[in-house]
């Protein structure tokens, strides 16, 4: 079973937030040091990875919209 783009842009982008979430709470215990910097950057990761599928979705639709449109004109 394959999950759909916008399923994983979703689960990608809550990754995301909880990481940030996490990354908040240690530079409030810590301060602002190489692990908070590593988790924020696992999270940039997550966001370009969401925003990716997002694309991917509409890109998707578009040639479904196209394609549907073809068969229509025949």
């Amino acid at each position: 079973m394959r999950a759909s783009p916008m399923t994983m842009a979703v689960v990608y982008f809550m990754i995301g937030v909880l990481l940030v979430f996490f990354a908040i709470q240690y530079v409030n215990t810590a301060g602002w040091n190489f692990w908070s910097y590593l988790i924020i950057g696992f999270a940039t990761i997550d966001f370009m990875i969401a925003f990716r599928f997002f694309r991917l979705r509409k890109v998707i639709k578009q040639i479904q919209d196209q394609n549907k449109k073809d068969k229509d004109n025949k």
